[in-house]
């Protein structure tokens, strides 16, 4: 029971930094004053603001989405361990593959995408929960990208847990 209760305040901490992040962007797109904004190192320049203003926003959107997908990968495992604790035992093995099925036909229904690409997802998302949390709070900080936390988990997948 504790293990479901910390899932979803870890969730809520997720959504939290999302939406930080979406009202540091929200700053980047709107129409803000910069006639006091002059950089010392370029002057008044317009166009040069313009450009170094465009690369704030782009960074500020790549740690979003990293956040997003640790929401994401949160969610996923909430789901799951939801899921299974809200399933009848199964009473056969082949009712309990029906079980798995059904959870990630659910998964693969919602993202939008095919099953074999929700059954790989969980499986990413298995492992950023149970062992590497260190690379999902990375990747929900924003310090890594969804890509490079894919790649960790390729890397160190097959290893001892403890030197993972």
């Amino acid at each position: 029971m504790d293990g479901r209760i910390a899932w979803g305040a870890g969730s809520r901490a997720a959504v939290e930094a999302v939406a930080a992040s979406v009202a540091v962007l929200t700053a980047f797109t709107g129409d803000a004053d910069t006639s006091e904004n002059t950089d010392p190192l370029h002057g008044s320049d317009p166009l040069r603001r313009l450009a170094d203003g465009c690369l704030d926003g782009l960074a500020e959107v790549a740690r979003l989405e990293a956040r997003t997908a640790a929401l994401k990968a949160r969610l996923a495992a909430d789901y799951v361990q939801a899921a299974r604790a809200l399933a009848a035992p199964a009473s056969s093995p082949q009712e309990s593959t029906a079980q798995e099925l059904a959870l990630l036909a659910e998964v693969a229904c919602v993202l939008t995408v095919s099953e074999r690409t929700a059954g790989a997802f969980l499986s990413e998302t298995q492992a950023l929960t149970t062992v590497l949390p260190l690379t999902l709070a990375a990747l929900g900080s924003g310090t890594v990208s969804w890509q490079h936390a894919r790649i960790i988990i390729d890397e160190t997948t097959g290893l001892d847990p403890a030197a993972a």
